[in-house]
């Protein structure tokens, strides 16, 4: 009666069930087989799963009535059928109010939310419904990327009464991801990758706190190593949590019991700023990787911060023009204008933040705070699954995405805060090919500054090669720049070094 399919891009592992992770251990080991050009041994097919039955399943199987929530989840169900029908009784703006109510309620205290997963992704994804029909791409995926928080806790349930298929939800992220891409180009700048900006301190921060003979720890050191060396930026690599010191005046601890070990990170970048030595912090995943070393980290910056004027569709300014119009232009143009502090790449599925970039400003640090005291640790949501990534998501878009305007959406302005850009993955971080295809979204070409690895487990031997091919891709690429510049100027030695 059920079959799922599970959507796990965090650097955790989904709790999906036990047919769902055989599946996707099989098709990430065959894939990785094939690029190792080993033969791969046969393996027995089960039959397909039988045609889904959803009207065999009740409600209150997948939902018993909330104990936390108070909400009756079956009286749910047919308000939000009901809710979803106003689109042909009265059109698209009555049913995005209705469906909105019952948004609300159901997030009024968010952890409480996930005592039933489908209820939210439904109710998420039937209003970015309604919302692409009023054109307003932005609000629509923010609405996507909302949902994708219950997605990443169990995965897919196909076979469900509820109004909701992963395959839709996924081909419906990648369709809007690109359109407000497209959107989101006008306010990029063209910058040389190799521009370094004069006095611009960077660290990059990596938590790699697996056993010293564990490959993906000494690849990615060695990666780091040469990286920073080559562009003179700070390298600050931890290895264990007894080196994250607790931050006591923004109450972090990574021993608190509380926060699992990818969380660690937010502790980590933190205490670096406070320091006050650099200007920004470039987050990565241990299973991230340098790619192409002439690419440096100012020239992402300057790309996605130089323009402090967020894209939008609003028509070119006139001499006179009508007073909601100037409203929406101050709006977008404040003066003094806002200064961008965190850059990071998003997926067919949302923020990936497995790499990503924070200025060391007031707003950055409140963020930090914010994110680590995040109100989806308690509750129902305590043991939510990829809980950094779903974190990160709810403390920068649930309120604004919520509080609909449909001025505001009608020159696609940005759902994000202001302080906020979104880079297109090329620039920051691609996937490695298996998590690509199941996450429908870029997976890395030669060009591309970053690597990441997400889904794929550390101890299994066909993720050691991906490591292993992807520092191998990058050594070369460093001893190739180096002989070209031995021949351009006459120095000769190791990096960093002059004959």
């Amino acid at each position: 009666r059920r079959h799922c399919c599970c959507c796990c891009c965090c650097s955790c592992s989904c709790s999906c069930s036990s047919s769902c992770r055989m599946v996707r251990g099989t098709l990430a080991f065959l894939l990785a087989s094939v690029a190792w050009s080993e033969p791969v041994l046969p393996i027995s097919i089960e039959a397909p799963p039988p045609p889904c039955e959803n009207s065999q399943i009740s409600i209150a199987e997948e939902c018993p009535d909330g104990k936390s929530s108070g909400i009756a989840w079956g009286t749910f169900a047919n308000e939000l059928y009901l809710a979803r029908s106003e689109l042909f009784v009265t059109g698209p703006p009555s049913a995005v109010q209705a469906v909105l109510v019952l948004l609300q309620r159901a997030t009024s205290n968010f952890s409480n939310a996930f005592e039933c997963l489908p209820a939210l992704m439904s109710t998420y994804f039937s209003l970015a419904h309604l919302l692409i029909l009023q054109d307003r791409k932005r609000r629509a995926l923010a609405m996507l990327q909302l949902g994708f928080i219950f997605v990443r806790d169990r995965g897919f349930s196909e076979c469900t009464p509820w109004p909701v298929q992963g395959a839709d939800m996924m081909l419906s992220g990648q369709a809007l991801t690109a359109r407000v891409h497209a959107l989101d180009r006008e306010s990029i700048l063209d910058v040389e990758k190799t521009r370094r900006e004069p006095g611009l301190k960077v660290a990059i921060v990596t938590i790699c706190a697996y056993a010293p003979e564990e490959p993906v720890r000494n690849l990615c050191k060695e990666n780091r190593q040469f990286y920073s060396a080559l562009h003179g930026y700070d390298l600050i690599f931890f290895t264990d949590a007894s080196e994250i010191e607790p931050n006591r005046h923004a109450d972090m601890d990574v021993k608190d019991g509380v926060h699992k070990p990818f969380f660690w990170k937010v502790n980590a970048v933190k205490n670096v700023m406070d320091r006050g030595l650099h200007d920004w912090v470039l987050w990565m995943d241990c299973d991230a990787f340098f790619m192409d070393p002439e690419r440096t980290i100012d020239s992402i910056i300057l790309m996605y911060t130089g323009n402090q004027t967020a894209a939008t569709q609003l028509p070119p300014e006139r001499e006179e023009e009508p007073k909601a119009l100037a409203s929406l232009r101050q709006r977008v143009h404040p003066r003094p204008s806002t200064e961008v502090s965190l850059v990071f790449a998003v997926d067919s599925t949302g923020i990936n933040n497995g790499v990503w970039l924070l200025r060391n400003s007031k707003w950055a640090s409140d963020f930090l705070s914010r994110w680590w005291h995040s109100d989806i640790l308690q509750g129902p949501g305590k043991e939510h699954n990829c809980s950094d990534q779903s974190t990160m998501v709810h403390t920068l878009l649930q309120d604004q995405a919520l509080a609909m305007d449909d001025d505001w959406d009608s020159i696609e302005g940005p759902i994000w805060p202001p302080e906020v850009r979104v880079a297109a993955q090329e620039h920051l971080q691609s996937f490695h090919q298996a998590t690509a295809e199941s996450a429908m979204s870029r997976a890395w070409q030669d060009g591309d500054f970053i690597k990441h690895h997400p889904g794929c487990h550390y101890y299994r031997l066909p993720c050691q090669y991906l490591y292993s091919e992807a520092e191998s891709i990058f050594r070369d690429k460093v001893l190739a720049l180096q002989s070209r510049l031995q021949l351009q100027s006459g120095l000769y030695g190791p990096l960093g070094s002059t004959r």
